[in-house]
């Protein structure tokens, strides 16, 4: 009895040997034999598609992941372009402004305007449910510093001001609304004028010139930085038509806004007097 349980245990090895001898000698013949290395490239050859089908799941996750974040990383680079964008042409427009300032010899610019001080990048969410009016309503509020009166422009020139402020959100009152007024010079001839609104976005109005004054089409109009309102330099409309009739005490002149009122979403608050001056508006 004994001796057959041996014996039994000793042939069930006997495969085990068998298969470690063959896989030895399989090693060797790799290593040594050059048929058999042949004979394994073309075997490695033969199974290419099988890997290439294995490995299809683990490329299409890899492919997936790396375009979710190129999309990602392109978003927010864009973002961030953009906003770089806006704060540059926005400081660009009052180049224009001092050349003509330098060529009139009308002295230093006054200094308390800033240059490239403070500005907050803020967006349009909401527009004045009345149709008479030509207000928008922004992201930005009390909690960032925003005060009644504070000018607001977008990429080209001056979009108007804000006239009431909320913890979270402010109201801003547009140049075409018909209650706004904005104190201009020509920046050819340094005419001074007012352009108001009359609630049109693609047209405004430009008040108290002289019949006389050196204005013609064309010319482009800047903020004159009186009243305290908006400081200087800043591009707000360019004349359309002038039309001198006699007898008259003002010329009729007609200009389209430089800012794309009707369109642009993202804007620049400019911060061109401290905070603490502000007032309830």
């Amino acid at each position: 009895m004994e001796t057959a349980l041996f014996s039994r245990r000793r042939e069930s090895l006997l495969p085990w040997v068998a298969a470690v001898a063959l896989a030895l000698l399989m090693i060797l013949a790799d290593i040594y034999w050059p048929p058999m290395q042949r004979f394994r490239l073309q075997v490695d050859r033969l199974l290419q598609p099988v890997y290439a089908v294995v490995e299809v799941p683990t490329m299409l996750s890899i492919w997936g992941h790396e375009d979710a974040l190129s999309s990602s990383q392109l978003r927010r680079d864009n973002a961030m372009l953009r906003q770089s964008m806006l704060v540059l042409q926005v400081r660009l427009q009052r180049f224009a402004a001092m050349a003509a300032e330098n060529a009139r010899l009308r002295g230093l610019m006054n200094t308390t305007v800033v240059v490239d001080g403070r500005v907050l990048l803020t967006e349009i969410i909401g527009l004045d449910p009345d149709p008479s009016r030509r207000v928008v309503l922004i992201n930005k509020g009390h909690d960032d510093r925003v005060y009644v009166g504070q000018s607001v422009l977008d990429a080209s020139g001056v979009m108007g001001q804000v006239i009431q402020v909320g913890a979270n959100t402010s109201r801003v009152m547009l140049i075409a609304d018909a209650r706004a007024e904005v104190p201009v010079i020509f920046n050819r001839s340094g005419v001074r004028a007012i352009v108001g609104g009359y609630g049109s976005l693609d047209r405004l109005n430009v008040l108290y010139v002289p019949p006389s004054a050196d204005v013609r089409p064309g010319d482009l109009l800047v903020t004159s930085g009186l009243g305290r309102d908006y400081p200087f330099g800043y591009p707000v409309a360019k004349v359309v038509r002038v039309s001198r009739k006699s007898g008259g005490d003002f010329a009729d002149v007609q200009a389209v806004p430089v800012a794309a009122l009707d369109r642009s979403s993202h804007l620049i608050l400019l911060f061109s007097r401290p905070p603490l001056a502000q007032g309830g508006g």
